[in-house]
């Protein structure tokens, strides 16, 4: 069962926040992070509960044991930096072949942030927390399924700084139903599109790899926006405030400024943890750490181990942009437009590789975007988008920042916004629980 169904968003997730609303203070982290074992348990089963109960608590005893870094103990203390770093990799490795790719977010958030914690105490900047404290910080129902990715002191500034009003509630209310609607009613329709399109054989024409790249891309990205902003949402209805995760990446110039806008938390963390700022890379260093990284959520996240070629390939991309960065390049008397445009075009291309379930598919993919069997979409992917049109055109239209694009509205402006927006959001909440509850009772 995915986190996207009608036992998790009608029954867990309700059911805990209520909990956690009406408890005192200090039992609030307790009842938010049994919530989220029990969204890992209902999404992935016992195997996913153990392997999250498995990367937490070893986490843990290795901070325990291992010493921090010093003249004394250097060797020592990386010795031990490295094995925790490898048993986290190893675990996640094997939930994605116990598990497949969807029940992986909670085990990859507990994955980055125990790192980070194994770093900041080897370097000295971390002591070492208590077991109940670190349990809640990891298993938090509202970061837990989507993230973000946070430092273990700001999780305790967050804790701290909790505050409750009616406009919070309010705007919480909102974000998770517009969550909901992007995962519910974008995303699964993208993920349903994809998998009959990425079956071997069936993308012939230009049009038809076009197609393919930008619904896995779509399902992506709203299921992991839909789901961020669910659990943001919860967070601002209990009084707690947590950071966006996307910056608009469709108005990215460059692959860099894309992955800085993608997923703002994970980028943050890489620049904590895994390519500090202050550190000196040559390009050799800077490829092998970011295809390490890219290579891995290409693992997690892609349809096959193609997402693997897909990262080394974007990690030797973002590698030539930084080591030009300081130079003068021609992409910079191109307009800002273009610029974005080509970016566009690069990160679709990618999609190509990492939505691809074999290799051979891979290379049809890109042979098809020759044109060697036409442009026209063949009959298969014209029935699917002719089926799937409503939802293929609202996720394709909330790519763009439209709310931005708009001028703020004034006088009789606003008035008609304060009555098209809850309307809309009930239709929304309405479309969503009417999509959730029609795949809960299809055969």
């Amino acid at each position: 069962m995915s986190f996207a169904s009608l036992p998790v968003l009608l029954y867990v997730l309700p059911a805990f926040a209520l909990l956690t609303a009406f408890l005192r203070p200090h039992w609030k982290p307790d009842a938010l992070a049994i919530g989220g074992l029990c969204i890992v348990y209902v999404t992935g089963g016992f195997p996913a509960l153990i392997l999250l109960g498995l990367s937490v608590s070893l986490t843990w005893l290795i901070l325990r044991l291992s010493p921090r870094e010093t003249k004394k103990h250097r060797r020592r203390a990386r010795i031990w930096l490295v094995c925790g770093i490898g048993i986290q990799v190893l675990i996640l490795l094997l939930a994605r072949m116990l598990l497949g790719s969807q029940p992986l977010l909670p085990l990859l958030l507990c994955t980055l942030q125990g790192t980070e914690c194994l770093y900041g105490h080897t370097k000295g900047r971390l002591k070492i927390p208590p077991l109940h404290s670190f349990f809640c910080y990891q298993c938090d129902m509202a970061r837990l399924p989507g993230g973000p990715v946070m430092r273990f002191p700001d999780y305790g500034e967050m804790l701290k700084n909790r505050s409750v009003s009616r406009e919070r509630i309010g705007q919480g209310a909102s974000l998770c139903i517009r969550g909901m609607f992007q995962l519910v009613c974008l995303s699964l329709p993208m993920q349903a599109i994809h998998a009959q399109l990425a079956t071997g054989g069936l993308v012939r024409t230009a049009l038809d790899a076009v197609t393919m790249m930008l619904v896995f891309y779509m399902m992506l990205y709203y299921r992991l926006k839909g789901t961020a902003q669910i659990g943001q949402g919860i967070a601002a209805m209990l009084g707690y405030a947590l950071p966006d995760s996307f910056d608009r990446p469709i108005l990215a110039d460059s692959m860099q400024s894309f992955w800085a806008r993608f997923l703002v938390p994970m980028h943050d963390w890489a620049k904590r943890v895994l390519l500090p700022e202050d550190a000196p890379y040559d390009p050799a260093g800077y490829f092998v750490k970011t295809a390490l990284l890219f290579g891995g959520i290409g693992l997690l996240f892609g349809s096959s181990f193609c997402g693997m070629i897909w990262g080394v390939c974007t990690a030797g991309y973002l590698t030539l942009e930084r080591s030009r960065r300081n130079r003068k390049k021609r992409t910079e008397l191109l307009p800002v437009t273009a610029r974005r445009v080509l970016t566009a075009a690069a990160v679709l291309l990618g999609m190509g590789m990492m939505g691809s379930r074999t290799l051979f598919d891979a290379f049809g993919c890109y042979a098809s975007l020759l044109c060697i069997n036409g442009i026209p979409l063949s009959d298969r992917a014209a029935y699917l988008l002719g089926t799937n049109w409503v939802p293929f055109m609202l996720a394709l239209a909330g790519l763009f920042p439209l709310k931005k694009l708009l001028p703020e509205p004034s006088g009789w402006g606003k008035w008609l916004r304060m009555i098209c927006q809850p309307t809309a959001e009930l239709a929304m909440l309405l479309f969503s629980f009417a999509e959730l509850l029609s795949r809960y009772l299809r055969p």
